[in-house]
């Protein structure tokens, strides 16, 4: 269930991300955090409380405990920080040695001048074709933790990092609005003539653009649904701010709108991570480079072009996607086979992003949705 931790909003969904799906009964994990709450006032001492207590499950053989507070406590470090390359290879490392839910295959995809690391959850026996991807800062790792939820079904998955996310980001490919480019790419690869296609967070918008354009997808999950980047500022914001941060970007008032943020972000931690975060994925520049970078990512244009069925997923206090954009996706998909859609209220508990903190109710109804 989705837990009250602290009052700073990001850092509850965050808490809730990493931890209540896979150890909310998990006495060690239970304990660790309330050491780690009391600590947690800033970026800074957000690194210190999950690092140290990473290290300690290390030194413990505790690896999937520790790969979990190594990935948390990367999640503030800009790309520039000596820390973060360090922490992302212990994070991965102290992951491989602990994940045993499948058995699998990885490879190293050739995509532009380097690759898109993919590994294979094999089914025994499985007939049918699965890929499953993040967004803006998850990484394939934490998918593939995910996908136990999905064990036993008649798939295997194809779990990757595509440009923008974990190796892939870091061996230089830059995040793409054009999803169907990847996803080419891995079919391709495998010469897979038909799959199925699931999302996460960004990739609820990702997984809608690569379907409208590569018709090798059948079906197609958004959990949860993405309408627009742009979303994800609108919803914390207040209707005139927002309003009048369009206007200036479509006037182009590139110093305004950099001068504006960079003085925001020195107060508001969770803009400050957003923005420092798109501008590493995208390559950006600049907060305004960034935002026109957004505008590319919007749902509504390619909605028409996509045929496949397609499942919306959508939670009621989702801090990033206006739940109300779920009929307006679902109403969108004129030429879509069947649409369904799900919208978690909070008595599920399963209303928050993504479902963090009740994720299994998500993947119970993409599970009856594959099937």
């Amino acid at each position: 269930m989705f837990k009250h931790y602290v009052d700073d909003e990001q850092f509850n969904l965050q808490i809730n991300r990493f931890i209540n799906d896979e150890f909310a009964d998990n006495p060690i994990v239970q304990s660790d955090i309330e050491d780690i709450i009391p600590q947690l006032k800033d970026d800074e001492s957000w690194y210190q409380a999950w690092y140290t207590k990473a290290k300690e499950r290390e030194n413990n053989s505790e690896w999937l405990i520790a790969s979990t507070y190594y990935q948390a406590s990367e999640f503030y470090l800009q790309s520039h920080d000596p820390r973060n390359q360090a922490v992302y290879e212990k994070y991965r490392e102290n992951f491989y040695k602990g994940y045993s839910d499948f058995e699998y295959e990885s490879y190293e995809i050739p995509y532009e001048n380097s690759f898109l690391p993919v590994v294979k959850l094999i089914t025994p026996g499985a007939t049918k074709n699965l890929l499953f991807f993040a967004g803006f800062d998850s990484y394939m790792e934490e998918m593939i933790k995910m996908a136990s939820y999905m064990k036993g079904i008649n798939y295997n998955i194809y779990v990757f990092d595509g440009p923008g996310q974990g190796t892939a980001l870091r061996n230089g490919i830059k995040l793409i609005h054009n999803w169907e480019k990847p996803i080419s790419s891995i079919l391709d690869y495998f010469d897979i003539k038909k799959a199925s296609a699931i999302g996460v967070s960004l990739g609820g918008y990702l997984v809608m653009r690569a379907a409208a354009f590569e018709k090798r997808l059948d079906k197609v999950v958004a959990f949860d649904i993405f309408y627009s980047f742009m979303d994800a500022l609108r919803v914390r914001l207040p209707y005139d701010k927002i309003t009048q941060l369009e206007q200036l970007l479509e006037a182009n008032q590139e110093d305004i709108i950099n001068n504006q943020f960079t003085s925001v972000m020195k107060l508001n931690l969770d803009l400050k991570w957003k923005i420092n975060k798109g501008m590493e994925n995208t390559g950006a520049k600049t907060p305004f480079q960034l935002l026109k970078s957004f505008q590319k990512y919007n749902v509504k244009p390619i909605l028409p072009l996509i045929n496949q069925d397609v499942l919306l997923l959508a939670g009621e206090n989702d801090q990033y996607v206006p739940s109300s954009r779920l009929p307006e996706i679902a109403n969108g998909l004129i030429n879509a086979g069947k649409v369904e859609q799900k919208l978690f209220d909070k008595e599920s508990g399963g209303d928050q992003h993504c479902q963090a903190g009740r994720r299994e109710l998500g993947f119970k109804e993409i599970i009856r949705f594959l099937n």
